[in-house]
């Protein structure tokens, strides 16, 4: 597979995130953000704010100590808050989003529709609709995508996508990265630490370190961090721009980045025409005259 042709699915796959403002309803803002070894991940910010003590952000997402009685009990008054997710059969949602990396930048539109546990479906189009780029469709085991530039068509094991990608792929990490729920379920809660306006949880299970920021306000999850047991892939999300739809709290605007043995990637997801629940189709099929690749 041609490497741009495999970015067209990291739009489904970008993990990453960093301790970001406690306003309600704020926009995360792109900021320059870099990676050091050891799990070191840092972001420079030009003044003081409550999510970090004396205006300074540290190394974050390292491998916890043995948490203190008093860090026990905040971990277990924030138990509620990493149970809670966003309940859902279906999901549809149109997403502007952008993408830079070390070879540009590039504007695409993705229309989303999930059918929770069962299938991904992904339309992407460029230049305000015009061009139809790629469909992707994603089941527990397989991934199919259809570049419709060149008129073909890939398919694998999802296992085996992670091979192509920046970073290893699982169908549930993808449904969680649109739905804005903890990206991987079922780890041991490690650490806790109140910084003022947010609350952070260190998970950690087999494969992965996530450090969870929470809004104090409103209990919105606003960051996400991650790195990989094997240290080959740290990143950050942030969440903002919380709307309330279908009576479930939708964070409609995300920035992520990403570093991947060193190389950075960052994306901009914006949310609209969001829905839960409502009736949808995940119609894909492969013209004849496409090349399986």
């Amino acid at each position: 597979m041609k490497f741009n042709i495999a970015w067209v699915s990291v739009v489904l796959i970008a993990i990453t995130s960093i301790l970001t403002s406690c306003q309600t309803n704020k926009k995360p803002v792109r900021k320059n953000v870099w990676f050091e070894k050891k799990y070191a991940i840092k972001e420079r910010f030009g003044a003081n704010t409550v999510d970090t003590p004396g205006g300074v952000s540290g190394t974050v997402v390292t491998a916890p100590k043995e948490p203190n009685a008093q860090k026990q009990m905040l971990i277990a008054s924030l138990m509620p808050l990493l149970q809670n997710e966003i309940v859902y059969n279906t999901f549809s949602g149109k997403a502007k989003m952008e993408y830079t990396s070390k070879d540009g930048k590039k504007e695409f539109v993705a229309h989303v529709r999930i059918k929770k546990d069962s299938a991904i479906w992904v339309n992407v189009t460029a230049a305000a609709g015009m061009i139809s780029v790629a469909r992707i469709y994603i089941t527990p085991d397989s991934l199919f995508l259809l570049y419709h530039l060149q008129k073909e068509v890939y398919k694998m094991a999802i296992a085996d996508a992670g091979k192509l990608l920046p970073i290893p792929v699982s169908f549930a990490l993808v449904q969680n990265l649109f739905i804005g729920n903890m990206l991987q379920k079922g780890g041991a809660p490690k650490d806790a630490t109140d910084f003022g306006g947010t609350w952070t949880v260190d998970v950690e299970d087999a494969d992965m370190l996530q450090q969870i920021g929470f809004n104090k306000a409103d209990s919105t999850m606003r960051s996400l961090q991650m790195r990989s047991k094997d240290d080959a892939v740290q990143g950050m999300i942030q969440y903002g721009t919380y709307e309330n739809t279908d009576g479930r709290k939708f964070a409609t605007e995300r920035a992520l980045n990403i570093s991947n043995n060193g190389e950075s990637h960052y994306l901009e997801m914006s949310f609209n025409k969001v829905e839960f629940d409502q009736p949808i189709e995940v119609p894909f099929s492969i013209p004849k005259n496409y090349q399986l690749k």
